[in-house]
């Protein structure tokens, strides 16, 4: 009957709807599988939580909530980071036992200020989390800032220890050249400056701002630190100047050049004629540059 009758274009538009609906179910769906999950602010708060009370209990009861190596929080901080972060160094170290969290990825992590878990344990000064993430394989020195400078910072004197026992650059520096021994000194850690002039820091550099360690503590009216930093600046010169090659006293010219890894180059001119006058062969002699690898107290400004 015609009454009966289905509309054809009524079941094609039916069944373009239908494909449409279930097409951006498809896409919301490889949406999901492809993006990590959001994880609620409650969630992540009861984390930290356990991060402030150490509870290492809590990472038996992080599936259950959804939480793992992929969770961030609003600057991009994994889980590790802000159990590091909050003091929380047993949850950390127990994260730090499942093989999930040793991944490079992991480890190497960097938050939106371009921290590392290495670096944010190194100010917090843990000293066995640091111990640890370093036999994990993180990386202690890396361009910009390092945990070298973040201990300093917060004067862990044992963490500092613990970088240089791991080759850790001392005169690492920041984007505009600061070092670990200026942050020392910037904060008032004489105990964190000791440790690093100890293992070898420069109290002589400069960063970008033409500020030295000892401009630092004068920023802080610290006078003792000054003095201090003063007579190891004194002291660290005179150390460089003794590794310079002894000089015989009979010794020429050419042999203290030659000594130095230098070269002595004589030119002389090829005719006298057509000097004017008050000129002398000295004015006719080409420029000759500075031998190659020849370095002059690079430690002093």
């Amino acid at each position: 009957m015609l009454g009966t009758e289905r509309n054809p274009l009524t079941v094609d538009q039916g069944i373009n709807r239908a494909h449409i609906a279930s097409g951006l179910a498809l896409m919301c769906l490889l949406c999901l599988l492809a993006s990590p999950p959001a994880w609620p602010r409650d969630v992540l708060q009861n984390f930290v939580l356990a991060a402030k009370a150490n509870d290492m209990a809590f990472v038996q009861r992080m599936p259950e909530l959804g939480l793992d190596d992929r969770s961030r929080d609003g600057l991009r901080n994994n889980l590790l980071m802000l159990a590091l972060r909050e003091g929380g160094e047993d949850l950390a170290l127990a994260l730090l036992e499942q093989a999930a969290w040793q991944q490079k990825a992991v480890l190497e992590h960097q938050n939106q200020l371009a921290e590392t878990p290495l670096m944010i344990s190194a100010v917090k000064g843990l000293e066995r989390a640091t111990k640890r993430l370093i036999e994990l394989g993180a990386e202690v020195n890396r361009p910009g800032w390092t945990a070298l400078h973040y201990a300093a910072t917060s004067g862990s004197v044992a963490v500092i220890k613990l970088l240089g026992e791991h080759s850790a650059y001392i005169d690492a520096v920041s984007p505009n050249s600061t070092t670990p021994l200026m942050m020392a000194a910037r904060f008032n850690h004489r105990p964190a400056a000791a440790a690093l002039i100890e293992l070898g820091a420069d109290p002589t550099i400069t960063n970008q701002a033409g500020l030295s360690a000892r401009d630092y503590a004068k920023e802080q009216n610290n006078n003792d630190l000054v003095f201090w930093l003063e007579l190891e600046e004194i002291s660290f010169t005179n150390r460089y100047l003794k590794r310079l090659p002894q000089v015989r006293p009979d010794a020429t010219l050419r042999d203290v050049v030659e000594q130095a890894g230098g070269e002595v180059v004589t030119v002389r001119p090829s005719q006298a004629e057509g000097l004017k006058p008050g000129e002398s062969y000295v004015d006719r002699l080409p420029e000759v540059p500075p031998a190659q690898g020849v370095e002059v107290l690079p430690g002093i400004r």
